[in-house]
């Protein structure tokens, strides 16, 4: 009996860790599907990528036209930061852990403006600029703004916190009405 109850584990872990490089998971909210990309670094599940919905293009697929070797799965550890989006964007105050997040796949520049970033509180916002300065490169607003453009890990990473310095939204990989939405579900009203 114990035996079964070993391969029953055995096959549920498996499961969880998908056989391919890369998999995914979809969490479903309000917004559309978000997506979980993550791999393996020495028996240790790394996000890699947060993929958020598009207007166009369902997420499922774009992280199927992105990472064609994926397949469905999460893993035991990943399961508290699939819980913690779910829960941030069902409008929960969360605070993230980058234990699982591979942030040094990012360049030095991008890695200290999402580290930075991470700094932010729930509800308020700053400006590129403003960010700049913090991360000790004041002048360098529209290279923050390219760097968070380019945030593998939104939501986990709050790159939607950060605006321009006329205090209007600014870009957003979803769209401006999205990063309005996720402000709003943090108590912060943008026009």
């Amino acid at each position: 009996m114990e035996t079964s109850s070993v391969q029953a584990n055995s096959i549920r872990n498996q499961d969880l860790f998908c056989g391919k490089a890369s998999c995914y998971r979809l969490i479903t909210s309000a917004f559309g599907d978000v997506g979980i990309v993550w791999v393996r670094k020495e028996e240790t599940p790394m996000i890699i990528q947060v993929v958020l919905p598009q207007k166009d293009i369902s997420t499922a697929n774009m992280i199927r036209k992105n990472f064609p070797d994926a397949e469905e799965g999460l893993h035991e550890y990943l399961e508290k930061t699939s819980e913690a989006i779910s829960a941030f964007l069902e409008g929960a105050c969360v605070n993230f852990s980058m234990k699982f997040v591979e942030i040094d796949r990012c360049g030095d520049f991008q890695r200290r403006v999402l580290l930075e970033t991470m700094r932010i509180p729930r509800g308020s916002v700053i400006s590129y600029g403003k960010l700049a300065k913090m991360i000790s490169t004041p002048g360098a607003a529209r290279a923050v703004g390219s760097a968070l453009a380019g945030n593998p890990f939104p939501i986990i990473i709050p790159c939607h916190r950060v605006v321009r310095s006329d205090g209007s939204a600014g870009q957003f990989g979803s769209g401006t009405e999205v990063k309005k939405a996720l402000l709003r579900l943090e108590g912060v009203e943008m026009e």
